[in-house]
């Protein structure tokens, strides 16, 4: 759910309100949902050496297994080393920024690591610095893929109009593939956020579209496959 593996599509929002308003807010969200995705990734993910030591409270022993997978090729490994440096339940000076397992983790396939890299370079956060280009080049891997939290956060970098050169009728791709998938899983509180929009991505998306470019981006969804 996130995958915090990620912040699946909590951002500030564009609008003509200082962003400071909704800060909090936004903020709010995105910590419940980043909670929840921890509990996904730990007792929901494929077993990981390293993962007994982290039950056990022995974070600095499940971080140095954790290593020794990711160097090994070991994707699952590398998030997950991420996700404690994140956490701050080891220290930086010795494994490493957060970004740079992420990194790691989408490089050896993991889609959840193309997410988190993603939403570490749009907000300047967990050792990256504040790139855009970036952010969306790593949600745009996962997103091809079919993850549907990349999808979403996608869709919200056109909303937010972060991407040059400007492209509605491609973020308002994202975002229907991004609620087509979620539709299939409404059960789940991240699923069901992302049905929601909360932001207004969708609306905000649609305000600046014609009817027949509204049309050409629901074509365009249609006939999507990932790759």
């Amino acid at each position: 759910m996130i995958i915090k593996y990620g912040v699946p599509g909590i951002r500030k929002p564009h609008s003509a309100e200082p962003l400071a308003q909704k800060g909090n807010e936004m903020k709010n969200a995105a910590t419940k949902l980043i909670l929840i995705t921890l509990c996904i990734c730990f007792f929901g993910c494929a077993h990981t050496p390293g993962d007994a030591a982290l039950r056990a409270g022995h974070p600095e022993e499940a971080a140095k297994l954790y290593k020794a997978g990711a160097e090994q090729g070991d994707a699952s490994a590398a998030l997950k080393l991420g996700l404690i440096l994140e956490e701050g339940r080891v220290k930086e000076d010795t494994f490493g920024s957060p970004v740079s397992w992420y990194e790691k983790a989408c490089k050896l396939g993991s889609n959840p690591g193309c997410h988190n890299a993603g939403v570490s370079y749009e907000y300047g956060e967990n050792g990256a610095n504040k790139e855009i280009t970036k952010s969306y080049n790593y949600y745009l891997i996962a997103a091809e893929r079919g993850y549907m939290q990349s999808q979403y956060n996608l869709a919200s970098l056109y909303s937010n109009q972060y991407v040059q050169p400007q492209n509605d009728v491609e973020g308002l791709k994202w975002m229907l593939l991004a609620q087509d998938a979620a539709k299939r899983c409404q059960n789940v509180p991240l699923c069901q956020w992302i049905l929601d929009d909360s932001p207004g991505h969708k609306s905000k998306i649609k305000s600046r579209l014609s009817e027949e470019q509204i049309k050409s981006a629901e074509a365009l969804a249609i006939s999507w496959k990932p790759k």
